[in-house]
């Protein structure tokens, strides 16, 4: 495997708001189980916030930013880990269908489940804690479920909902997203090239739960990011990151990010894909924050906060580039750090690379063009 992991000295530019032209916008929620979990709340075994309300702060600054309310958010990625518990708490299901409901019909989204959205878990010897079952996902979260049944941008979905995609036409591009299950099995990976194969040509965005990690036996490079490696679903024959990328991510050329929570932090990592592109993966997940509760409770204090934060990134097709914010609405500020807020600098020309654009685009803009009679 022929790959380049970049710091972010050398692969990111800062870039001002006002100065960035935006096409696009997508959202990305990482892990929201510290907001859903039920012991989090007021008044349970004595805690001292209601961590549910970080969660609809994040809904109403989506509502109020979508590209139908003025704003330019298309389209939401969730990166799993919905809930905190499986299925030992039906509230949090409950909540977090009651909360994702309200973009019904505002943004188009996708969710990919994470290991705390399985029905059980399996304690093994000598292994890790195994997942098993997605029963409950899937009534909540599946094909059949008021978020996606009849939506036009809704392509489909696999083994009952636990993977899915959807097309998003932004300016007259379109984008290819595939939300897939963590760790993936071989009949997952296959449903997923069947889904590339019919969609051929269009740039396409993948989202998992678990891709990346920090973790190196190097002192003198701490940021590198390791592919993931928890082997939760090895009972179910699911794939190894690094595996999904050998099998999947690195043949398909039109493949040319993936998003992923899971991992506390947030980081990026770029690996040559058989054709000698780059993929670009992306790290966002915030779920071991302390800001807030250690604001009105010990710092021993067992659960963490999350403190809200959630990503957006500003896709501007015509020059090659995305520019990432990392945006907490519950403390109403931007975090802007080198990891935080920057722009990528894609590698590749964007037509050149997704022939498919050239001709949505040329029929997007003809049929505007036409209309204008």
């Amino acid at each position: 495997m022929n790959k380049r992991i970049f710091t972010f000295g050398l692969l990111v530019a800062l870039a001002s708001v006002s100065a960035f032209p935006q096409q696009f916008t997508l959202a990305v929620l990482p892990d929201t189980q510290p907001y859903i979990n039920h012991d989090a709340q007021k008044g349970v075994w004595g805690y001292p916030i209601n961590q549910l309300d970080m969660f609809t702060a994040q809904i109403e600054y989506l509502l109020d930013n979508a590209r139908v309310a003025g704003g330019t958010i298309d389209f939401l990625v969730h990166e799993g880990d919905v809930v905190e518990h499986r299925t030992l708490y039906s509230s949090e299901w409950k909540n977090a269908d009651k909360l994702l409901s309200k973009l019904d019909g505002i943004i188009p989204y996708l969710i990919a489940p994470g290991n705390h959205d399985c029905d059980r878990w399996v304690m093994k010897k000598g292994q890790p804690i195994q997942c098993h079952g997605w029963k409950t996902f899937c009534k909540y979260f599946g094909p059949d479920s008021v978020h996606f049944k009849d939506r036009s941008w809704y392509g489909g979905s696999f083994n009952g909902g636990t993977n899915s995609w959807a097309l998003l036409d932004a300016e007259g591009y379109k984008i290819l997203f595939l939300a897939l299950e963590v760790e993936p099995t071989d009949a997952t990976l296959a449903w997923a090239q069947s889904v590339i194969d019919l969609n051929s040509g269009l740039p396409t965005i993948v989202v998992t739960h678990e891709y990346l990690a920090y973790g190196t036996n190097d002192p003198n490079n701490p940021s590198y990011l390791n592919f993931a490696n928890s082997r939760n679903r090895r009972d179910e024959g699911g794939n190894s990151p690094e595996a999904v990328w050998n099998k999947f991510i690195s043949r398909n050329d039109q493949i040319f990010m993936v998003l992923c929570g899971h991992s506390s932090g947030e980081g990026i990592r770029i690996d040559r894909n058989v054709y000698g592109h780059n993929v670009y993966a992306l790290l966002s997940d915030y779920q071991s924050r302390r800001e807030v509760i250690n604001s009105v409770a010990s710092a021993r204090n067992p659960l963490d906060s999350g403190d809200g934060w959630f990503r957006l990134m500003h896709f501007d097709i015509a020059n090659s580039c995305v520019h990432v914010q990392t945006y907490s609405p519950y403390l109403d500020r931007y975090e802007t750090d080198a990891d935080s807020d920057f722009t990528i600098n894609f590698d590749f020309d964007w037509k050149k690379r997704f022939p498919a654009t050239n001709f949505q685009y040329i029929y997007s803009s003809l049929g505007k063009f036409l209309s204008s009679f």
